[in-house]
This record gives structure tokens, sequence and C-alpha cells, in this order.
């Protein structure tokens, strides 16, 4: 019997155990556990080969809009002369529209290459294969190996990922210090709780906030993810998230430091809010009949244009005065707030175009910035979000319970989930540029695997189940 055993095929001794309802103990033969281990690899290189591609086919490039203000900060950076001077005000003046943190690593990139556009642009290439690492990573802790390499695989060829290399935008960034504030929180629940991995979580998001205002999102549901020890109010429990609230704050602080210092008052991170939510939550965009809730610059509304030509007003003080009027706009039209939304969700996901308008009221169709994202683009994120549907009801109605069944497919902790969602409900009042919707994808995909998995037969039968994490 054992000789009979012994000689039995790996995918042989699977079914034998499959049967027998108990956990399969298969050793993989050295030529398959060689490919098992050199998938990841080729997966990330395939990923950065064809961000390097889209790169080298995109001659000429000359960053534009949220591009140009990257380039520009980074240069300063570069020449040791810090952050310029405000490029949004007539009398210049301080500046913290943009977070330090990608213009801090796109300037060390700069200093090493002799300010190179393309080493910036390398860099981009680097950021989004990291990224695809860190998911095969996240899905094999969460679903199994399977998962991970099907996740990893799609956002290796994803056009909207792959062709965000070629612009220096900080979603690069924000998309691996996000995956990897979730990977740290995952080895920390399944490492016995180590305090470094609820720092490390911590320090990730606290770059992720001086990344994009949307980190503080991201910040939540860290802090939620760390949150597993029961009963909840005990001090052992509030022990981690408060560990990685801590660190975030300690990485946040000397820039709101240095900002106050600039500035003579206290300010959220950046000045940038008050810019964002005033430009749509204005007369103009309300009254829009044709783009209802369209983004447009406050620069260009009769009544904000004081603020950005008087004299004695530095960041601050328009980001206060801007925010002031947007809030007060929002209360008093509260179901413009529901109808905004809803159209920057459709525009989120390119159902909908149109949404940025220009100082004429005309569609904004700048590469980044507009709606005009190639069909190709379009197509994918369509075929993405059909698939990813499947992957949701297979979520929702888990595995087959028999003795031959494979063990009940995880949901995923409640955490990873809340990362999206709760990046959804900060961006889609305030403004529903497809760009933004670029640190959700790899959630979407993460559904599109599993749902590709579930239209296969015994698709995450042949894989090893996943790691059932607590909710």
């Amino acid at each position: 019997m054992r000789a009979s055993v012994a000689a039995d095929s790996p995918q042989e001794a699977v079914d034998r155990a499959s049967l027998r309802g108990g956990p399969v103990h298969v050793r993989p033969a050295p030529d398959l556990r060689r490919s098992l281990v050199s998938a990841p690899a080729l997966i990330v290189l395939v990923a950065l080969l064809l961000r390097l591609g889209a790169i080298a086919g995109d001659g000429g490039y000359q960053p534009a809009n949220d591009a140009f203000e990257y380039d520009y900060l980074a240069r300063s950076i570069a020449a040791g002369d810090g952050y310029p001077p405000s490029g949004y005000l007539l009398q210049g003046g301080p500046t913290a529209i943009r977070g330090p943190a990608y213009p801090a690593l796109l300037g060390g990139a700069y200093a090493l290459s002799g300010d190179s556009l393309t080493a910036g642009r390398v860099l981009g290439a680097l950021l989004g294969a990291l990224a695809v690492a860190l998911l095969y990573l996240i899905g094999k802790r969460i679903w199994g190996r399977r998962t991970g390499l099907v996740a990893a695989a799609l956002a290796a060829v994803f056009p909207p990922l792959v062709l965000l290399s070629r612009d220096l935008f900080s979603e690069t960034l924000f998309i691996a210090l996000e995956l990897g504030a979730i990977l740290c929180v995952l080895e920390f629940r399944r490492s016995g709780r180590l305090a470094r991995w609820a720092a490390a979580a911590g320090g990730c998001s606290g770059l992720a906030i001086l990344t994009r205002p949307t980190g503080v999102a991201l910040a939540v549901a860290i802090a939620v993810g760390l949150w597993t020890l029961r009963p909840r109010l005990r001090v052992a429990a509030l022990i981690a998230p408060a560990t990685a609230l801590l660190c975030a704050v300690v990485v946040v602080l000397p820039w709101v430091v240095r900002d106050a210092v600039e500035f003579g008052r206290l300010v959220p991170v950046t000045t940038s809010g008050g810019f964002a939510s005033a430009g749509t939550y204005n007369e103009a965009s309300h009254r829009d009949p044709a783009r209802p809730g369209a983004w447009r610059t406050p620069q260009a509304i009769p009544r904000f244009k004081p603020l950005f030509t008087t004299p004695g007003v530095d960041e601050a003080a328009m980001d206060a005065a801007l925010r002031d009027a947007a809030r007060d706009f929002a209360w008093e039209h509260p179901a413009y707030v529901v109808e905004a939304s809803a159209w920057n969700l459709l525009r989120l996901f390119e159902i909908e175009g149109e949404s940025v308008v220009d100082r004429r009221g005309r569609a904004v169709e700048d590469r980044g910035i507009g709606s005009a994202d190639p069909l190709l683009e379009r197509i994918a994120v369509a075929l993405a979000a059909a698939i990813a549907a499947v992957g949701l009801i297979a979520l929702l109605r888990g595995g087959r319970r028999s003795p031959a069944a494979p063990p009940r497919l995880p949901r995923g902790p409640l955490f990873f989930w809340l990362v999206p969602i709760l990046t959804l409900v900060f961006t889609v009042p305030v403004a529903g540029l497809p760009r933004y919707r670029l640190p959700l994808d790899p959630f979407l995909l993460t559904l599109a695997a599993i749902g590709l998995l579930a239209l296969l037969p015994a698709g995450f039968a042949r894989g090893r189940p996943g790691v059932r994490e607590p909710a």
C-alpha cells in the first residue's frame, strides 16, 4: 500500500485526500516546485516590462497639470530649495497644496539622475511592479496562492495601472503604500500580533496621508484591522490600533509643524481640501445642465477670484475660506450632494465622462485630468467590473458544504474591504476623476481574480485553501 501511495501523482493524492475530507499535504515534484516559486517573479517582471514599454512608447513626454506641479516641486527639492512659492496665488507665499511624500521621492530620483524625467517615470514603473508583488502576497495570505497569482497577473496587465506609469502622478506611490499597509496588518494578524507589524502599518498609513488626502481613510481601516482582541475595550486590545495611529501621527507631525510655522496656523496636512471641494460645491457646477456636479477650478468662479489675487491671503487662508464656502453650499443643497456623488461614482468607473470642465465650461480631456481616457482603459474597467461581480457573488455564497468539497471560501477580513469603501466615501462627494479610482483597482482586480477562479471548474479546489482571517 505504501508503494502504491508513493507512486501516486500529486493530483491523485489531492483527489484521494479530498474524498476523505482530510487535509491535503502533497510535496510537489521538483519541477512543479520551481515553477510555483518562479511564477510570482515572472508576473512582476512582466508588469515592470509592460510599464517600461508604455514609457518608451510615449516619447516627448512633458508633464502637464498635476504632473507639472509634482515635477516643479521635485525639481526644487532636488536643488535643495525645498518647496517653492505657491503657484496658485498671485502674490506667491508658502505652499502646501500637495503632500510632500511623492514630491520628495521624485526629488530624490531627480537628484540622483540630474533632473531626468525618464528617471521619474521609471520610478513610477518600479512602484507599479512593487504593487503587483504586494497584491500577490495579500491575495495569497487571504485566499491562497492561486488567487494571489491571478490577482497579480491581472494587475500586471491591467491597462489603467500600466498606463499610469507614463505620468508623474502620486497614485503610483499611494497604491504601493496602501497595499504595504494592508500586508503589514495581515502579517500582524498571523504572526502572534507582533508590535512591529502594527508600527509598520501605521508608518505606511502616515506616508499615504502625506501622499494623498484619502490616506486618512486607509489609516482608519488599518486601525480597524489591528483591533482584533476581545473584549474590544480592554487595554490589551487597544494597544495595536493605538500603536498604528501613533506611528502615523509621528510620520505626519513634522509636516504639520512645518505648515504651522509657514502659515502661522494649523493646517490639516495640505491646503488642497478647500480647493477640491469648492470646485464641486458652487453655483456654476450646481446649475450646469449638461455636466451636473462636474469639477471646475475655483479660480474661474467669480465669487472666489479675489482669494487668489488679494495681497495678504495665503494658501491656508484660501483653503479655510473655500472649505467654509463649500460646506455652506453643501448644507444648503443636500440633494445636490447626493446628485454630485452619484455622478462622480459613475465618472470614477468611466460609465459617464466629463468629470472636469474648463473656465469656459467645456469638458477637459487632458490625460490624467479629464475623462478622455483611452478606449482600452474603459473596456478593461468594464470587463474587470463584470468579472468582479461574479467574484462578489462567489464570496457572498461561500463554498459548498460536503465531505468532498474544499474549505469554505473566505470572505476576507473586514478591514480589507473597508479600505475601498472608505476611500469611495471620501472621494465621490468631491470629484469623479477616473484617476482617483486607481487606488481602488487592486481590490476590483482581487474580486475579478476570485470571479475568474469561480468560473473555472473546481478553480478553488485545486488551489491551497485560503487562510481564514478574523473579521
